[in-house]
């Protein structure tokens, strides 16, 4: 049963790679299952997000990162803010090892599961950090991510500091999140997109910082 239901995930990540063009190995499909799987194991213990089927959270989390790295090509250095289990920057950091990831969040059991995948998969480039990301030294990364962190305006004022001039923030909202003007930054693009197999349709903002 166990064998089975791992081999049904494996398909399901396998297909999340295909679907979004991802070149990928054995080795980190390998690697994507062992995250998803420990992920599920610890939430059972440990509150790291809602409890959900494994094949839930390859849905509706994992694809997630799958839809950002395409959006991210050509950054060396990103910035996961309110990262929670890693569901965005583990993904990001496995599929392209000479990227720096650096993955922020307030709550320590959170920060500590990433941290036991990093040594359980050797990420070299996954930077788990524990603390506020405002009160965090500038970082000067390229790209920022988030994901469930509040209202766009609040990120981009508490995590808009890391980002170098030029760099883009990348914020996934739901579909009825309306994008806003913020100082430094000019929104560049809105895009509505939805997931493999899921019925939610959700938007991402695109804003470019200018000063």
């Amino acid at each position: 049963m166990v064998e089975e239901q791992g081999m049904k995930v494996e398909r399901l990540i396998t297909e999340g790679l295909d679907h979004f063009s991802i070149i990928h190995t054995p080795a980190n499909i390998e690697k994507l299952l062992f995250f998803m799987q420990e992920l599920e194991r610890w939430n059972r213990h440990v509150n790291l997000t809602a409890r959900h089927p494994i094949e839930w959270m390859v849905r509706e989390l994992l694809y997630d990162a799958f839809f950002l790295f395409d959006a991210i090509e050509g950054a060396s250095s990103v910035l996961d803010v309110g990262s929670g289990s890693g569901i965005l920057a583990i993904p990001i950091a496995l599929l392209e090892s000479r990227m720096q990831v650096f993955s922020v969040d307030r709550t320590l059991r959170k920060i500590q599961f990433q941290r036991h995948i990093k040594r359980g998969l050797d990420i070299v480039g996954l930077n788990p950090i524990h603390g506020r990301v405002e009160e965090l030294p500038p970082l000067q990364v390229d790209a920022l991510l988030a994901k469930g962190f509040g209202p766009a305006r609040s990120i981009l004022e508490k995590a808009g500091p890391h980002l170098k001039k030029g760099g883009r923030a990348f914020l996934l909202k739901g579909r009825s999140e309306k994008a806003c003007a913020h100082e430094g930054f000019s929104l560049e693009q809105t895009t509505s997109y939805s997931l493999p197999g899921s019925p939610k349709d959700y938007r991402l903002f695109t804003y470019k910082k200018v000063s």
